[in-house]
């Protein structure tokens, strides 16, 4: 009976031993995926605020030259 009392022991502290000296490599994983993550929204909004201002800019020529065929005409 002492003989699997100590295997489960055994393995138990195995467990415990495996997850402690895998919880800094685990949390540094975490916060390295979560960084990479931020970067990535980052990029998405900066694109999505590039496409936003390149349509100001077209908006605004239309209107420019709108105004320099109206003002030539008459």
């Amino acid at each position: 009976m002492s003989a699997i009392n100590a295997q489960i022991t055994d393995a138990v502290r195995q467990a415990d031993d495996l997850a402690i000296s895998q919880g800094a490599q685990l949390s540094l994983a975490a916060t390295f995926m979560s960084a990479a993550n931020s970067i990535g929204l980052i990029m998405a909004n900066a694109a999505l605020t590039q496409q936003g201002t390149q349509q100001i800019a077209q908006a605004s020529t239309a209107v420019t030259c709108a105004l320099i065929v109206a003002k030539g005409s008459s």
